[in-house]
C-alpha cells in the first residue's frame, strides 16, 4: 500500500479517536515482510485496557468517514501496550508531534526488530 495513504490515513484515524474521547500516546504503521501487510500500532491512554471500546471507536471512526480510509479497515489496527519493547525504545529515541512522519527501516529497539515503520506519533 501506498506509504503516503497510511500516513494521511493514519493522522485522520488519530484525530478522529482523539475527538471521540481516546487521546493516542503513540502511533505507528508497522510492516510485516513476511505476509506484506501494514499495521496501525496505537498506544492508548495511561491505564487503557478496554480493547472492546477501542475497536468500536476504531470501526465507528472508520465506518463514518470511509472516504479517508481507502482500503482500510479496522483490521489494519492494534492496540498494543506502552510496555511493548519496541515503544519502549522507540519512545526514549523519538518524540514526534502534530502531523509528522518519521520512517524508519531495520532498526532494533530492546530486542524487537522492526523492519519498515512509519512514526505518526510518539508522545508518551
Amino acid at each position: 500500500m501506498d506509504t503516503n495513504v497510511l500516513v494521511t490515513a493514519g493522522h485522520k484515524l488519530i484525530d478522529l479517536l482523539e475527538a471521540k474521547g481516546f487521546k493516542a500516546r503513540a502511533a505507528m504503521w508497522v510492516h510485516n515482510s513476511d505476509v506484506e501487510t501494514w499495521k496501525l500500532w496505537i498506544v492508548g491512554p495511561k491505564n487503557f485496557t478496554d480493547q472492546r471500546t477501542f475497536y468500536r471507536k476504531v470501526s465507528e471512526a472508520i465506518s463514518q468517514n470511509k472516504q479517508d480510509f481507502p482500503g482500510i479497515d479496522a483490521s489494519y489496527l492494534e492496540l498494543i501496550p506502552d510496555s511493548h519493547e519496541a515503544i519502549r525504545g522507540l519512545s526514549k529515541f523519538a518524540r514526534v508531534t502534530g502531523k509528522s512522519s518519521v520512517f524508519m527501516q531495520n532498526n532494533r529497539f530492546n530486542n524487537f526488530y522492526l523492519a519498515d515503520g512509519i512514526i505518526l506519533l510518539m508522545d508518551p
